[in-house]
């Protein structure tokens, strides 16, 4: 009874948050090519203003569904392994492969205003060793681009692993009866 409303909360709120969210597109072609658009959730100068409020329709609209589909699934499953599996299988391997993966791919893109930072930081840490810069700069930069590939393979790697698991779960089932 008590701890239903501690996993709808973090729920509702993920829904609101996923429903309110709006791309941004990005005009300014001064850092990327005119043929490219971007879509930014929020520049960087500028913070999103919080607004942790819901409205009450909203919330009571969500509150519902959250509540009645759970009571749909409560109600059909009968097995709570077979949960489990699928759970299993597609968060699990989307938490420990393909998102590290992807983040790292996005964040390291060039033309992210996160790798911007980053190379900002790298330019501040190695200013103390100045006589090994060009080599150093090159191993640097082919290091860094063999780790963007293997964060691409890595998630891709993840996604093979996610198609065999849940595969797995609906050709054999969850549980051996």
């Amino acid at each position: 009874m008590f701890s239903y409303p501690l996993q709808v909360h973090p729920c509702r709120a993920s829904i609101d948050a996923v429903l309110r969210w709006k791309p941004v597109i990005s005009n300014s072609n001064s850092d990327h090519s005119p043929s490219r658009t971007l879509l930014i959730a929020r520049p960087v100068s500028q913070p999103a203003p919080r607004s942790d409020t819901i409205p009450e329709v909203r919330f009571a609209i969500l509150t519902t569904i959250i509540v009645c589909l759970s009571y749909i699934a409560a109600m059909t499953i009968s097995s709570l392994d077979k949960v489990l599996a699928y759970v299993g299988s597609t968060g699990s391997t989307s938490i420990s492969f393909i998102l590290p993966g992807l983040f790292y791919y996005k964040i390291s893109a060039p033309e992210s205003v996160h790798h911007q930072r980053l190379l900002k930081d790298d330019d501040g840490d190695q200013s103390d060793d100045n006589d090994e810069a060009p080599r150093g700069g090159q191993r640097s930069h082919w290091r860094k681009h063999l780790l963007r590939r293997l964060a691409l393979a890595l998630a891709i790697y993840g996604i093979f692993i996610m198609v065999i698991c849940l595969a797995t779960n609906i050709l054999f089932g969850a549980s051996a009866h």
